[in-house]
């Protein structure tokens, strides 16, 4: 069984500092710094504190804070978010337990959202900001869908009329293809960190709705003794 959290409203000014030093807490644990190292479209390599939403469908590289690669990473499948925490979980143990971790957190949780409406439209501005780089990939695939039908069409005409195909014609096709192939593997990646945002916020609500009934039932049983 879980054990119960008194959890009581903090005043206004205090908020600040308390959410500052749990996230101290939380981050006790955090390897060094690390730096990413990518490619553009036109093949320029940059280097950040992180990849580009735009970029992170391509193989990258990880960075110490010396500069070494530490991880070249080609399946991009997986998030940054999810590759960091496995990272820290087979890294060195952790500085506090899991327990207090937790404990940690819950706090953190009702101090930042008063209710599970906020919760629900964190989880929509999120996912709007996944918007835009989805938008622009489904005009791509629309786009290169719709360029692979012209140009097909055009080279069956040719084919009926007893003419040849020309190599850089089959080649533009080619290029078509690929690159719808690269959009869908775009998709399918964007569609996968919407879900596991939802995922994400959707634990942050039910534990949310789980110590806000227990602090509900904790202050009706005082209320009750008095």
């Amino acid at each position: 069984m879980e054990s119960s959290l008194n959890i009581t409203p903090v005043p206004g000014p205090k908020i600040v500092a308390i959410l500052i030093a749990l996230i101290i807490c939380l981050s006790a644990t955090s390897a060094v710094a690390e730096s990413y190292r990518w490619k553009d479209k036109d093949g320029k390599i940059h280097y950040g504190a992180a990849v580009p939403a735009e970029y992170r469908d391509q193989p990258y590289d990880i960075l110490n804070s010396a500069g070494v690669v530490i991880e070249h990473v080609e399946d991009t499948s997986i998030p940054l978010e999810v590759r960091a925490e496995k990272k820290i979980k087979q890294g060195r143990a952790p500085l506090i337990s899991e327990e207090t971790r937790r404990i940690q957190s819950d706090k953190l949780l009702v101090i930042r959202y008063s209710s599970e409406e906020d919760i629900l439209k964190a989880q929509e501005l999120e996912i709007a900001q996944l918007g835009y780089d989805t938008k622009v990939i489904n005009q791509s695939y629309k786009s290169t869908t719709t360029a692979i039908r012209s140009e097909v069409k055009e080279a069956a005409d040719q084919q009926r009329a007893g003419q040849t195909v020309s190599p850089e014609t089959q080649k533009k096709i080619d290029q078509l293809y690929a690159r719808q192939a690269q959009d869908e593997k775009r998709r399918k990646v964007m569609a996968n960190r919407e879900n596991q945002i939802r995922l994400r916020y959707q634990a942050e609500i039910e534990r949310y709705r789980f110590l806000t009934s227990e602090s509900e039932e904790t202050d009706q049983a005082a209320t009750d003794q008095g």
